[in-house]
């Protein structure tokens, strides 16, 4: 049987599981930065807030998300999935009507940190957890399937997202988003993991067994004990906040490099089609070759990108920057299901990349608020973007030289 035949006969094979996590994905971006960032302008002006106080206050809803990050996380390894799933959607409902409904900058912020805990957090969370733990052998085809979901989202919903703040107002397209989450995707859901098993266990890949050296499952006692995961971690954390700190503050970059925001628009969908590539090329990859050997390498495009923002202001250069911040992105997203899974087993998978999460959704939290304090001091773009790219070689040489060690 030759590639193509395989990889039909494996996605229809486990089409359940790949729609779950896919839909999961793309669901979950109502609640990413790129799109609450849209509404940016109109909620200001609702609630007369500035831009660097608005960011605060999403800055303090994620962090204030973040302190439940280690205890949700872990919970998907005790607890059915569906239940899980239907809450973390219903959740994210009840934030959007909230956001759409409130005059109160508390309410406001009690919505935002719904928003961040769920669409911004565990939804992805559940998402990569339950395809690290579904796959073995192809477990790095089946992310790349599975992340499809975000960039899908990020090329559609701001186009719908701008014509209906147009057409509808900015509240109404929040109550759209509400019955979208509560009417359509919560039956899917529903639908889609009713006939699978209560607990979804490891190494369920068709046609192949764990092999035999396949790690033993460590505990996240053990992991934290562990000087690779220290070594290893931050060329997968960094990443986050940097395109979170740069999504946020996507009109003030777009202002100093004299773009305007309809071709940055445009970039969104270069960084989209980036995305997809990137996955679908990463994740055969990391099963040949393992995913922590593909790691280090895939911080690379997106300090290119970073050059190209810094050290150029035409209107090629946020194209380039908008593709190589895609390409990291897509590699990301991939093998951030694989890689603890490949060295630490599944057993407690959700437990143990939690602590990354964790990690992860901190400094996303502050970026937003340390950029636009740095932006207010009158530091330039150019001087933020050379550390965001200096940090990234460090996190790259890093993991390159992680030696491996046994749990």
């Amino acid at each position: 049987m030759n590639p193509f035949d395989r990889s039909v006969k494996f996605l229809w094979a486990e089409w359940r599981i790949l729609s779950f996590g896919l839909l999961f994905q793309l669901f979950s971006c109502f609640g990413r930065t790129f799109y609450i960032a849209l509404f940016s302008p109109e909620i200001r002006s609702a609630f007369d807030l500035t831009p660097g106080e608005f960011s605060y206050i999403y800055s303090a809803a994620t962090l204030t998300g973040v302190l439940f990050i280690p205890w949700l996380g872990k919970l998907i390894d005790d607890v059915d999935l569906k239940y899980y799933a239907i809450i973390m959607v219903l959740v994210l409902a009840l934030a959007s009507f909230s956001i759409s409904v409130t005059s109160s900058v508390v309410v406001l912020f009690i919505a935002l940190v719904g928003l961040r805990i769920t669409g911004g957090s565990m939804m992805n969370h559940a998402s990569v957890v339950t395809i690290a733990r579904h796959f073995n052998k192809r477990r790095g085809m089946a992310t790349a399937v599975c992340s499809l979901g975000v960039p899908i989202a990020e090329a559609v919903l701001p186009i719908l997202a701008v014509f209906s703040i147009a057409l509808i107002g900015w509240r109404t397209t929040w109550i759209a988003s509400t019955m979208l989450l509560t009417l359509i995707f919560i039956p899917v859901v529903f639908l889609i993991l009713q006939p699978l098993p209560q607990v979804l266990s490891a190494n369920r890949d068709r046609g192949s067994t764990p092999s035999s050296n396949s790690p033993q499952s460590a505990t996240r006692r053990e992991v934290m004990r562990d000087p690779q995961f220290f070594m290893l971690a931050p060329v997968l954390v960094l990443p986050t906040p940097m395109v979170t700190a740069l999504f946020f503050h996507q009109a003030t970059i777009a202002e100093s490099k004299l773009w305007s925001l309809e071709w940055l628009a445009t970039c969104f969908m270069v960084y989209a089609s980036a995305t997809v590539v990137s996955s679908l090329a990463v994740g055969p990859l990391a099963d040949r070759i393992g995913a922590r050997a593909v790691l280090p390498w895939t911080v690379v495009p997106m300090i290119a990108g970073l050059a190209a923002l810094a050290y150029g202001s035409s209107s090629i250069n946020a194209l380039v920057y908008m593709l190589c911040m895609g390409l990291t992105t897509g590699a990301r997203h991939t093998i951030t299901a694989s890689i603890w899974a490949e060295i630490y087993g599944t057993q407690h998978i959700g437990s143990i990349r939690s602590v990354v999460h964790t990690a992860s959704m901190l400094l996303a939290g502050l970026s937003p608020a340390v950029v636009g304090w740095l932006i207010d001091q009158d530091v330039s773009i150019s001087a933020i973007v050379q550390t965001f790219a200096a940090l990234l070689i460090a996190s790259g040489f890093l993991a390159k030289f992680a030696a491996p060690t046994k749990i």
